[in-house]
This record gives structure tokens, C-alpha cells and sequence, in this order.
């Protein structure tokens, strides 16, 4: 098995593992239409594609960096008076071209059919567009993965939107996931025209979402691949002669250029942060004074992108902040049960509010039509499943600080930060990608004892940790391993809330590679009320398996923690103004079945 390692003290074996997962693996000018013939606009190339409700549907060629044309779904809609703003959303996974009923058809993308006819944008006078990120749908070029191209087509893309003869001047982002990340990286950019962005479920920094400080995550390798997939899987034969042709010539281009996709995979397997890959793709530093309107949502126990740069970003921004924070996991605001598949199907919100599609036009119309009051604050949903509203978050009034107990463990990599309770035995649950409420389990060897552990006196008072915890070791580590050169010692860093009966529910966690002298372990933010009478449990550990991978010790290493401190960010119990709200089924899940045994005495 491979070693982990980042090239900091020693060499790597990345390179290995890259060459393992690679193993895996016409131009006709176009009319433009009458009711958007540009007047000096970004150059581009037009089609009329059709109607659909309440929009007459147009494709567009973006001319961009290095020769790349970016494609682009139009809709604008049929029933306005003058010019208009328009929501762009950029992204890879907008498939235009798609079997329905058997037949090879072209649509628009339906990726955000519920905010396009959720928020009724059409009818309220919004242009929509949705435009494929380079090496991506219709779109040529080698995808770049946040990189500089990137940064450069969202930039010709905004300002070919705010300069279209329908155009307003206003362009507002909309995204999950990856497409959030794009509308954070034009919030960056200081680009004209932009003028609000929402953002729900982002990544905050790819290298981080790879790797938790060194330690690479299950999704290092499934993740890049799966970008690998969705930029050359083909669409239907003959839809569009012209899309079909250059998609098959792009996708064969960048599967043989071993500068492109190839390169792409290898170089996301190097978990050295400093490495040039990583340091070109920023968004966090470049958010620093943005102003642009944000509207966030985050969910604090989303398994896919967890909120590990969330105050990082609420800090950085300065510009009018708003949004939704809580107990959810990789959901849009406005998802269901049903359409997440999260549970039984039905129509519970999977947040525990309705009114995010509402709130989201609220924000679009201030920032883009200057109409209604400003979006103020945040609502935020804590592990209670209350919900409160507040001007800012996290709001934190005190820090506590916590002297860690010392003691040794060994580096068995068999360790879980999460257990629940099945067939009579506590075994280990899958995280990534997984909803709480699943029964998605796998068998551990998991040994509480291998930890150093430290049980904080029973509460007197409730207390509310509200921000990003840190926890601060020093640690010794004694490792025969044969191949020692190669290896690099995990540390994991729990936090639980553990009730009189000594059952715990993890608060927050996050893992990093022993360094020498102080290892600094920032764990993933929260909202958490810890109730009278529960107390506090932190665990120093060599693993939180199955959210972080590892390879496979012998077991013989030795880490001891010589010194140690957390620092918990507080707030007070009643901040805020309480709103209405509920609970939804990731809580809990969440708190039903995550229950850990541990050890307080």
C-alpha cells in the first residue's frame, strides 16, 4: 500500500498513485437573434434554438482565452419591457444534450429548473443563462479546475452578459457545489457587472477538499476522475452535427494531451499544499474585500463540502453577507426529501424552511433590480433545531481554552470518528457523500482506548460553541517502519458532546500530519448547544478512517501527546432573535444514529 507523505520532510510517493488512477481512465458563424443582436458587447456566436415556457431559448458561442469558446444556454424572456438582468450560472454538469423518451433531444440544462420556475425568474423579468466551464458540455478547451483559465472565461462570461443589448448591466451568480465555487471565484475577481452572488454547499479551497491538512480524503481520487468522465462522457449521436463533431474532437484531444486531463489527475494527487498546482487556485485569498453581495447557505454536518472554510470566507468578504447556515447535509436550500432521496420520499424540507427560493429573489431584486429593502444577517439552525436570525456569524463572545491530558497511542489507521449502533455491534459509518439518515455502515476495528482523551466536568450551564474550533498538540513520534523515509504520521482531532449516560455525538473533527514542534488542527465550523449536565470530550487519535484514507500500518508507530490545548469559540445561548423553523431529517439522523461510546471516567 501507499504511504502518505507531502514532500515536507522526505520523499513522496504521489506520484505512484497518480500514474495508478490515469490507469483508471466545424466552426460555422452564427446570426445573432433580433431581440439580442449586440450592440458592442462581447464578441459572439448566436443560435436560435427554440421556446420553451416563457423564454425563447438561443445557444451562444463566449470567444475566451487561448482560442476556448465557451458555451452558453440563453434564455430570455419572452414577456419584458427593455433591458434586463440576468442569473448566470457556470458549471460542468449542464448536459444540453440528453435521451428523452428514447430519442436524442437538445434541451436546456435542468440543472436549477427549481430556481429558474421555483422563483418564477422568467416571469419576473430575469435573463437566465448557464454557461459550460472550458473542456466541459459544449464548451472547448482543457479544463482547468479553478485554475487561471478558469478565472479568465468567468470573467469574459460576466462581462458578456452585463453587455448584450437585453442586458441590464446586472449579473447575478447562482451555484451548489462546484458551480458555488465559480460564483466565489467572480466574487474574487472584482469583475464589472457583478452584482450579487449566491453560493450554497461550496468548496472553499480544492486542496482542502482533497486533503485535510496532508492527509488525503477518500474523494482524492474518485473526485478528479469523475471530472475526467463528465468532461469527455459524449452526448447522444446526432443531435447537433457541430456539438457532437467537437465534443468527440475535444474529448479525444484532452484524453491524449498528457499536458490536459492526464496531467490534471496527477498533479490533484500531490498533497504538498504548496505545490504550484494548489497555490494557482485560489479562492479564499482573493475573496479578501470583495464587495460583492453574497448570499450564502452552508450546512455544518455536510458530508461532501464541509464548512472547513466557512469563517474563513465570512471574514474575508466585504461586501454585504447574507444566507442560511444549519444542520443539513449536501441540500439546496429549497430541496425536499424527494427530490434529495434523503429518507422516505416526501415533501419535508430538508433543511426545515420553505422559503429559501423567496428569500433568494428578494436578494436578486435589491442587488439587481434595486427593488425592496437590503437582505440583512443570517439564518442559522443549531443542533437543537431551532432556528434565529442574527446580523452577523458567528458572533462568538469568548474562547475557551482547554489543557489536553498527555498519554501515547499507536498508528493503527483502524481509528472512526463516527459509529453507529447495527446487528448488536458498533460499527464504522461511510461519511463522504453519504446522507445521515442512511444506513450506509462498514465494519471497524476501532478501539476507543487507542486515543488520548479529554473528558471535560459535566456543564453546569448550557454553553454554545458557535465558530471554528482549534486544537494545538505536540506530539513525539516514534516510528520503526521499515520504509519511515516514505511515511508521515496522521494525527485526527475529535470534539463530542456526551451525554450522562456517556454517549457522544461528535460536534466537529479534522485530521493533519504530525509536524514538528506545535501541529495546529482547525476543525470544521459549528453552532452546536451543549446542555447542562452533557459534557465535553476531545480525542487525540491516529485516524478518522473512512472520511480520510490511509494506508495500512503495521501499527508499531508510536505518537505521544507531550502537550496539547483547545480553544472553543463561544456565544451566548440566547444570541440572536429565534425565528420560525424545524427540524429535518440529516439532524436527525443524525443525532439519532451517531452515537459513540466513550470512555469518561
Amino acid at each position: 500500500m501507499l504511504a502518505l507523505g507531502r514532500g515536507r520532510r522526505g520523499a513522496s510517493r504521489w506520484i505512484a498513485l497518480a500514474i495508478a488512477a490515469v490507469a483508471v481512465l466545424g466552426t460555422g458563424q452564427m446570426a445573432a437573434p433580433a431581440d439580442a443582436k449586440p450592440g458592442k458587447p462581447v464578441a459572439s456566436e448566436w443560435e436560435k434554438l427554440g421556446r420553451v415556457p416563457g423564454a425563447n431559448w438561443y445557444g451562444a458561442y463566449i470567444p475566451s482565452a487561448g482560442g476556448a469558446k465557451l458555451y452558453a444556454d440563453v434564455l430570455l424572456p419572452r414577456k419584458r419591457s427593455g433591458r434586463v438582468p440576468t442569473i448566470l450560472m457556470a458549471g460542468p454538469y449542464f448536459q444540453h444534450l440528453r435521451q428523452t423518451r428514447g430519442l436524442p433531444v437538445q434541451t436546456p440544462p435542468d440543472r436549477y429548473d427549481d430556481l429558474v420556475y421555483g422563483a418564477r425568474l422568467l416571469e419576473r423579468g430575469y435573463a437566465v443563462v448557464f454557461v459550460d466551464l472550458r473542456g466541459y458540455g459544449g464548451s472547448s478547451g482543457c479544463p482547468d479546475n479553478s485554475g487561471a483559465a478558469d478565472r479568465a472565461d468567468l470573467r469574459q462570461m460576466v462581462r458578456w452578459a452585463a453587455t448584450q443589448r437585453w442586458s441590464s448591466g446586472k449579473v447575478g451568480m447562482y451555484g451548489k457545489s462546484y458551480d458555488a465555487v465559480t460564483g466565489l471565484m467572480a466574487a474574487g475577481g472584482r469583475i464589472p457587472g457583478l452584482s450579487a452572488v449566491v453560493a450554497a454547499e461550496p468548496v472553499y479551497d480544492w486542496y482542502r477538499y482533497l486533503y485535510g491538512n496532508g492527509v488525503p480524503r477518500t474523494t482524492r481520487v474518485g473526485t478528479p476522475l469523475s471530472l475526467v468522465y463528465t468532461s469527455t462522457n459524449p452526448p447522444p449521436q446526432n443531435v447537433d452535427s457541430r456539438q457532437w463533431r467537437e465534443h468527440t474532437q475535444r474529448s479525444a484531444a484532452n484524453l491524449m494531451n498528457a499536458a490536459c486531463l492526464p496531467s490534471a489527475i496527477v498533479r490533484a494527487q500531490n498533497p504538498e499544499p504548496n505545490d504550484p498546482y494548489w497555490k494557482s487556485r485560489p479562492i479564499l485569498p482573493k475573496l479578501r474585500g470583495s464587495r460583492v453581495p453574497i448570499f450564502l447557505s452552508q450546512g455544518f454536518i455536510d458530508q461532501n463540502t464541509a464548512a472547513d472554510g466557512l469563517v474563513e470566507a465570512l471574514q474575508k468578504l466585504g461586501g454585504p453577507v447574507t444566507g442560511w447556515l444549519g444542520m443539513w447535509d449536501h441540500v439546496r436550500g429549497n430541496d425536499t426529501d424527494r427530490t434529495v432521496m434523503m429518507g422516505r420520499a416526501t415533501d419535508r424540507s430538508s433543511t426545515g424552511r420553505t422559503d429559501y427560493l423567496d428569500q433568494v429573489a428578494a436578494f436578486y431584486d435589491h442587488y439587481l433590480k434595486g427593488q425592496g429593502t437590503a437582505p440583512t444577517g443570517f439564518y442559522v439552525q443549531d443542533n437543537t433545531a431551532a432556528w434565529r436570525t442574527q446580523p452577523s456569524w458567528p458572533g462568538s463572545t469568548s474562547t475557551r481554552t482547554v489543557d489536553l491530558k498527555t498519554g501515547t497511542f499507536r498508528y493503527d489507521g483502524k481509528q472512526v470518528a463516527t459509529k453507529i449502533r447495527y446487528k448488536g455491534r458498533w460499527v464504522a459509518t461511510q461519511l463522504d457523500g453519504v446522507a445521515a439518515a442512511a444506513a450506509a455502515n462498514r465494519a471497524s476495528f476501532d478501539d476507543p482506548r487507542n486515543a488520548v482523551w479529554t473528558v471535560l466536568p459535566p456543564e453546569s450551564t448550557a454553553i454554545r460553541i458557535s465558530g471554528k474550533p482549534k486544537v494545538t498538540v505536540t506530539a513525539r513520534v516514534r516510528n520503526p517502519e521499515p520504509a519511515v523515509a516514505f511515511v508521515e504520521t496522521p494525527i485526527a482531532v475529535d470534539l463530542y458532546d456526551v451525554d450522562p449516560a456517556g454517549n457522544a455525538v461528535m460536534i466537529s473533527q479534522n485530521v493533519s500530519v504530525v509536524e514538528r514542534g506545535e501541529t495546529e488542527v482547525r476543525l470544521y465550523a459549528t453552532d452546536w448547544v451543549v446542555r447542562a449536565g452533557h459534557r465535553l470530550a476531545i480525542r487525540v487519535t491516529d485516524s478518522n478512517r473512512y472520511r480520510w484514507d490511509y494506508y495500512d500500518p503495521s501499527g508499531r508507530a508510536r505518537v505521544t501527546i507531550t502537550s496539547g490545548r483547545a480553544q472553543l469559540p463561544l456565544a451566548p445561548v440566547n444570541v440572536g432573535s429565534p425565528t420560525t423553523g424545524t427540524s429535518n431529517t440529516s439532524l436527525e439522523g443524525y443525532l439519532r444514529r451517531y452515537r459513540y461510546p466513550v470512555p469518561v471516567k
